[in-house]
Order: structure tokens, then sequence, then C-alpha cells
């Protein structure tokens, strides 16, 4: 089968194409004909540092969707021919490929609303999104810090936001296209969408404050680096704020970088969201929530109650197009989601 491989860790170099066997399918597992493939940081950072499970070559790509070819003998909720959309956590990958073997618990019926390729963007953006604003409770009672909301994390929770009635919500920007598409696609108001460039910390912090009229409930950090810090500085007594990124820093950064002081004045509680932590490190019984998080998502996307990100194609798959998506990834500045399909 044609795929895209990483030979050694480090530059865009080293994603060249490769003809590979076909994957083998364990008894738990279902082997997926991909259609397309969506790119995430995590492709780039992986790409760059590596990471003790993986041992090049390999091929990454967390996201992707297809249809079924064939299943396991313990695999019951699905059979060859379904529409799927797959998170491949760290552990398995492959998703850069034309076919992959992945444990079930992964996968789950595709939302028979959206194309492979729209698919193909959803399941570690909109998933990441899901379960970290699950954690600071959102309602139509709380106000919402998003930093980097036209990102694909940014723009999932925006919308996930809103389907739990949040009405009440502030993001940054960086651009002018980031700053039209929050406004036209996402629906946040002008005065709603903060710039931060040309801003210091504390300017950024005012700024965000008094777009919301005050503090926040919830606090969301999709970026890290002074985006943590804003998080950190505008959450409301007793709030919440959920980093997909990173932790807050403590004094020995220095005073003038120091987060956690600011929480602890306000009493407030800081999260941590990694989608793969049960996948790495949970008893296996546990791993099905990962299906259960990807029929959720469904669920919200067939009622209608979130709209789907930006999804750019970057082209049909291949060392080529795998390069132009992890470095468009790597400039901070992507709007919504990339994806490639497969032929």
């Amino acid at each position: 089968m044609r795929a895209v491989i990483l030979e050694k860790f480090g530059g865009l170099e080293h994603l060249v194409d490769a003809t590979l066997p076909m994957p083998k399918v364990g008894a738990d597992d279902v082997l997926i004909r991909v259609k397309a493939v969506g790119f995430n940081p995590t492709d780039y950072q992986l790409r760059q540092s590596g990471h003790p499970n993986l041992t090049p070559p390999v091929v990454l790509g967390r996201d992707v969707a297809g249809k079924v070819e064939a299943c396991g003998g313990n695999v019951r909720d699905l059979k060859p021919g379904d529409a799927v959309f797959a998170n491949l956590v760290p552990r398995w990958l492959g998703g850069y490929s034309e076919f992959v073997a992945a444990p079930s618990c992964y996968v789950a019926p595709k939302p028979a609303s959206l194309s492979f390729a729209e698919a193909a963007s959803v399941p570690v953006a909109a998933m990441t999104a899901l379960c970290a604003l699950r954690r600071a409770r959102p309602d139509a009672r709380k106000s919402l810090q998003v930093a980097g909301g036209a990102g694909g994390v940014g723009s999932w929770a925006i919308g996930f936001a809103k389907a739990f009635g949040t009405t009440r919500i502030v993001t940054t920007a960086g651009s002018d296209a980031s700053r039209g598409y929050i406004g036209d696609v996402l629906g946040i108001g002008e005065v709603r969408i903060i710039d931060y460039r040309g801003r210091n910390r504390a300017e950024l912090a005012a700024a965000a404050i008094a777009a919301n009229g005050g503090l926040f409930e919830i606090a969301l950090d999709c970026v890290g680096g002074a985006m943590t810090h804003l998080c950190c500085d505008v959450v409301d007594f007793e709030g919440d704020v959920v980093s997909v990124v990173n932790g807050p820093k403590d004094q020995s950064h220095g005073i003038a970088e120091a987060d956690e002081d600011q929480l602890f004045d306000r009493s407030a509680t800081f999260h941590f969201e990694m989608i793969s932590a049960i996948a790495y490190g949970a008893p296996p019984e546990r791993q099905a929530i990962y299906r259960e998080r990807l029929r959720d998502i469904a669920g919200f996307v067939e009622r209608g109650e979130v709209r789907l990100p930006k999804v750019t194609t970057v082209g049909p798959l291949s060392a080529a197009t795998v390069r132009e998506a992890h470095r468009r990834l790597e400039s901070g500045h992507t709007i919504g989601k990339l994806v490639a399909t497969v032929d």
C-alpha cells in the first residue's frame, strides 16, 4: 500500500513516499480503507521531537475517515463497508496511508452529513475541545475566553460552547484573516475578538476583560505561552482555566511570568486536558471512552448543534502535501483544519 513515512525525527525532508505491507488486523481491530486524513499540531511536534513509543520509520497521522475493509473476530459494532472516522492515538497512528488497522474502540460511524474530507478534520480537534470544555461545566450563565479561536480546537470549542448555551464568548486573533473567519464563520462579534498584536501581558488581559465586562468563569488555552498567561489573568474567582497545551508557570520563571499566584489568589482551578492520556496509561477497559466521545461529537454534528470549522484540502496524500500541511501548521496561523484526500 502507498504511505508517507517519517524516516527519522527532525526536518520536513524526512517525510517521504513509500510502499508498505498491508497492516495486520488483530482480533479487536478494524482495517480502514482511508479516504481522507486530517492534520494536527501533534503531527509536526512528533516529527520534530519524537516520542518514546515511536521508533522510525513510522507513519504519522491521527485523524482519518474512510470505509471499513475488514474486522477482527471480536468486533461486533462495525462491519465491512461502514463509513467511519477515527482518532488514532499516538501509540497507533498510521493515518498517512491507504489503509490503517486500529482498535475498534478508537473508531465510530462517520456523521452521515459529512464528506470523508470533512469527517477527517473532526476527531482530534473536536474531541479535545469537547473534553476540555466539559471539565469547566459550561452553561448559559458562564462567560468563556478562548485563546486561539481561529484554530481547529478553538473553532470547535466556540461551537460546542454555543451548543451548551454559552453566549458571552471572547476570543483572540493575530491576523486580519483570523478576525474575519472568527466573525464570519464562527459568529463572534467584532468587539469580542481581541487582537493580541502589539499588546503586552497587562494590556491584553485588560482588553479581554473589557470586552466581556468582567472576569471570565471559563478560560480555555489552545495556544500556550502568552495565551496561558492571558487565561490565568482573566479567570474569575472560583473560575476554571483549561489548557490543552501546557501548565501555568510558577515564580521560578520570574514574578513577571508567574501564573500560579494569580490562580491561587482567585481560588481558581487549572485543568489539564490531554485526550491521549487514557490510551497511554489507563486500563484497557477504559479505552471505549474514545468511541463514546466520537459518537457524542457525531451527535452534535447530526443534530446541527455545531458548525464545522473551515476545512482546507491541501491535495491528494503524498510526501509533498504532508510537508505542505506541516509547514502551514508550524506557522501557527492555520485557520480551521487541514486535510488530504486518499485516492
